[in-house]
């Protein structure tokens, strides 16, 4: 008996697991409804429309599958239909792949939306409830965050979708304006497949729908190239269907500056694309007819219909330079672009062109404005005028070329804040491209471009007015890249005649990879014989004239803009004037990496001299104010005197600079580095001269008006520095300050100064002049002749250029000077016995008591008596004497 009880033992267990699996299902359609509808309540408060969804239900096995019924978006406030209704949506997945490769492996058996219902109305006020929506979804999408790196693209290779569609879709056009007669369209029959979409098979996109029609009338086909593991395409072909569908109802619901009143489409149409996009292979076809015809706009002039048809039989291969013009023709109402011929083998090393034409006819975009207006804006009359477009073969079997001619002289041109032509000023561009086996498979180019007729002042940093001189002319190859995207362009030869310089060299441009992997690599080498650029430049002055004495706001910067550039610059300028500096030899290599430029090498002849600045950095990602520099600049023999001219008042200083400049900063207004400018100069001034002031006159004026006897010195304007004036300075908050005291001597003086100078020319120094004996004999006309220099206290302050001189304490050197004249009387009158008397006067009193005392020893005790009665008589009649002497000098009575 107990063997038999194990079938209902098992039996009930299934029973068990069963009714398990049953009340989960149950549960778990409940519960995903339920965050359906919390999601869906979520949404509707950010859209502004009630989001409602009927029914969920799950199905776990043999395939993982969920059905969403009945979802709805509801109408905004004022609207009166929903904005898109859904029936039934239903994704099914195999559930073994899935849980045995824990979520890998994912195969989507059938994924399906079937009737979808969008209603798009036109309001009352003209706008339609799809304009609002987008508008809303605006307002809720966050602000763009760049970020450090790209993010590495999603490995989705275990992902297979057998099939995915939408079907029996409906787009109804409901027309409420104010006025207008009620009326409803549809696009109905809307259907969207795919199959087999994984990776490593060719993607293909079916869609077809019956556009204001009964019956299907438009087809379109999408195929991509093998997905690869990301699943994002390369398309390759796309093939287009119409046949005749009347546009006119579907213009009211269109953007109201678009204002389509009336035309009809038709199209039979298909593009293989090849290579002619990012990362696709081989050749390119486009074949068939495009017709947009009778298509009129409101505001037309005169109710003009324009007829734009496209009708095409072209091949081209990039790989090879093939391009085969069967049949080309682009018609834009009176405007038109025709094309025939062949070009074959352009970047092989037998090219040949075959009665190839490529001719633009009545390429007036202000004419194509008169039939639709919304151009105009558009142009925001950046353009009027025939554009000449003429492109054509010719050469012999050996030496075969395309020439493409452009010419806009014709054609005004106003490009805001860029430049502006006049109708009749020059403009052309005359090319030459053809095929060299020496290129190694690349085109060979040989372009000139005449730009005389422009005026590049707008742009407020050219100074070219129209009638100048601007030309250019380059010749070199071009090769696509062998495999991705990019190219390369050898400039072979280059020049730039702007005004009257020509700038001449050679460069080299490759670029690689897209988006935020995009590289730009580059090389020139430029030269010139004589470049001006203050005249080629505007001034600060010409700027502020044309923007109305404002300065111009700064353009806003991407701090990003140049990652990914990595090159350098070689220059050589025999003649360089720019900001009222004249420049000979300027040489030097510049390297650029991302934002980073370093002047690898840089040298000139200027003001006399030589500067040379190796080493030197500038950050250009930051805006203006906040780029990080550091300066590493030698100089030698620089005349002082010529290189403060342009940028003081007056004349400073002169002499000669050999020294080292090494300073670090933030930004290069005088504000900017009066708060960031750190570093240090130091070196020598050779024969100088401080025009600013004679300090030597500064002290002895003053000096002389406090002596009786004293007599004005000569006074100058300038005080010499010496043969050689080493200094050496520490820059921090924009003032540069004295690493030690300067010092220099003189026949009339020795000087020693400290403190600071700000970036401004503010003057803040203290020191002294110590007047030499001479000097003080001259002053005093001979009456005092001291054995040591005599100092002086001054202090300089107030600009460099107009210096004031103040803090002469000149009462300890009167002093000095009155004792040294009262000793001198007392020695006059005294002779060898007032020497006592000269030493008191002077100071000298310790001295004599010391050589009294040291006689007294050496004539034993029975002398000092006598030795001491002697010198106290002496030392009195001296006194008298020299009172006496002293009143007659100073006019006392």
């Amino acid at each position: 008996m107990k063997k038999k009880r194990w079938p209902y033992v098992l039996g009930g267990i299934l029973v068990l697991l069963i009714a398990i699996v049953a009340v989960v299902l149950w549960r778990l359609d409940a519960i995903l409804l339920k965050t359906a509808r919390d999601q869906a309540a979520t949404y509707s408060q950010k859209l502004g429309r009630p989001i409602e969804i009927g029914d969920v239900s799950t199905k776990l096995f043999p395939y993982v599958g969920a059905r969403i019924q009945n979802v709805t978006v509801g109408p905004a406030e004022g609207e009166e239909l929903p904005l898109a209704e859904v029936k039934d949506v239903t994704v099914s997945v195999a559930a073994m792949p899935l849980l045995t490769s824990k979520g890998k492996d994912i195969r989507v058996r059938d994924a399906e939306a079937s009737g979808l219902t969008v209603n798009v109305i036109r309001l009352a006020d003209g706008t339609t409830n799809v304009q609002r929506l987008q508008e809303k979804l605006a307002e809720q999408q966050p602000k763009e965050q760049t970020p450090e790196e790209e993010s590495q693209p999603t490995d989705l290779s275990g992902v297979h979708v057998e099939r995915a569609a939408l079907t029996d879709g409906t787009i109804r056009f409901v027309d409420r304006a104010a006025g207008a007669q009620a009326r409803e369209l549809a696009v109905k029959d809307l259907d969207i497949e795919v199959k087999d979409l994984r990776a490593g098979q060719p993607l293909k996109v079916d869609l077809a729908a019956a556009v204001l029609a009964e019956k299907q009338n438009l087809k379109m086909t999408l195929a991509a190239a093998p997905l690869p593991a990301t699943l994002i395409p390369t398309p390759e072909q796309v093939t287009l269907k119409a046949e005749h569908i009347d546009l006119s109802p579907l213009g009211l619901f269109l953007p109201p500056d678009v204002g389509l009143r009336a035309g009809t489409l038709d199209a039979d149409w298909k593009a293989d694309l090849g290579g002619a996009v990012p990362g696709g292979k081989g050749p390119t076809k486009l074949v068939g007819v495009i017709k947009a015809l009778g298509m009129k706009f409101a505001g037309s002039e005169g109710g003009k219909a324009l007829d734009v048809v496209l009708d095409t039989d072209v091949t081209g291969d990039m790989a090879t330079g093939d391009l085969a013009l069967d049949k080309l023709k682009l018609d834009l109402g009176p405007a038109a672009i025709t094309g025939k011929g062949k070009v074959k083998g352009l970047l092989t090393d037998k090219p040949a062109v075959e009665g190839f034409e490529l001719v633009g006819r009545n390429l007036d975009p202000a004419v194509l404005a008169e039939y639709y207006p919304p151009l105009r804006k558009q142009l925001n009359g950046m353009i009027a005028g025939p554009i000449g477009l003429d492109v054509r073969g010719s050469g012999t079997q050996e030496a075969q070329a395309l020439n493409i001619a452009v010419d806009l002289t014709p054609v005004r041109l106003r490009v805001p804040d860029q430049l502006t032509k006049e109708a009749g000023g020059a403009m052309k561009l005359n090319a030459k491209v053809t095929g060299a086996a020496a290129s190694g498979g690349a085109l060979h180019f040989d372009a000139k471009a005449d730009m005389n007729g422009v005026d590049l002042r707008p742009g407020l940093l050219v100074n070219k007015a129209p009638g100048q001189r601007l030309e250019v002319a380059a010749a070199g190859t071009y090769a696509p890249a062998k495999t991705g995207s990019g190219m390369t362009v050898n400039v072979t030869s280059m020049s730039l005649g702007a005004l009257e310089d020509t700038v001449t060299g050679t460069a080299t441009v490759a670029l690689a990879g897209t988006g935020k992997k995009a590289t730009t690599t580059f090389k020139a080498n430029v030269k010139a014989a004589r470049l001006d650029a203050e005249k080629l430049l505007m001034s600060e002055e010409e700027v502020l004239a044309r923007t109305g004495g404002k300065p111009p706001p700064e353009p806003p910067v991407e701090a990003n803009r140049f990652n990914g550039y990595r090159g350098d610059i070689q220059f050589a300028i025999a003649s360089l004037r720019y900001t009222a500096m004249d420049m000979s030899n300027v040489t030097g290599v510049v390297k650029m990496v991302d934002d980073l430029i370093t002047v690898e090498k840089f040298s000139t002849g200027i003001y006399g001299g030589k500067v040379v600045a190796d080493g030197t950095t500038i950050r250009l990602g930051p805006a203006p104010e906040a780029r990080p520099f550091t300066a590493k600049v030698q100089v030698q023999g620089l005349e002082v005197a010529q290189a403060l001219a342009a940028r003081t008042p007056k004349q400073v200083l002169t002499g000669k600079f050999n020294g080292n400049v090494d300073v670090q900063g933030v930004g290069y207004t005088p504000e900017k580095l009066q708060q960031t400018l750190l570093g240090g100069i130091n070196g020598n001034l050779l024969e100088g001269t401080f025009l600013g002031k004679d300090l030597v006159s500064s002290v002895t004026g003053p000096l002389a008006k406090a002596l009786p006897f004293a007599k004005a010195l000569k006074s100058g304007d300038v005080t010499s520095l010496g043969g050689d004036l080493p200094f050496s300075v520490t820059i921090k908050n924009g003032v540069a300050q004295l690493s030690k005291p300067i010092t220099w001597t003189r026949p009339e003086a020795a000087m020693s100064f400290d403190g600071g100078i700000g970036l401004d020319g503010t003057l803040n120094l203290t020191g002294g002049v110590s007047l030499t004996p001479a000097t003080i004999k001259t002053l005093t006309v001979g009456k005092v002749t001291p054995t040591e220099a005599i100092p002086v206290g001054v202090k300089l302050g107030g600009k460099a250029w107009s210096p004031d001189v103040t803090g002469v304490d000149v009462k300890p050197a009167a002093t000095t000077i009155l004792k040294l004249a009262g000793a001198s009387v007392a020695g006059n009158l005294l002779g060898e016995k007032g020497k006592a008397v000269q030493d008191i006067i002077t100071g000298g009193q310790d001295k004599a008591k010391a050589e009294a005392e040291a006689r007294a020893a050496e004539e034993r005790k029975k002398l000092e008596d006598q030795a001491r009665a002697e010198q106290e008589k002496a030392k009195k009649r001296a006194e008298e004497e020299a009172k006496k002497r002293l009143k007659g000098i100073f006019g006392g009575k």
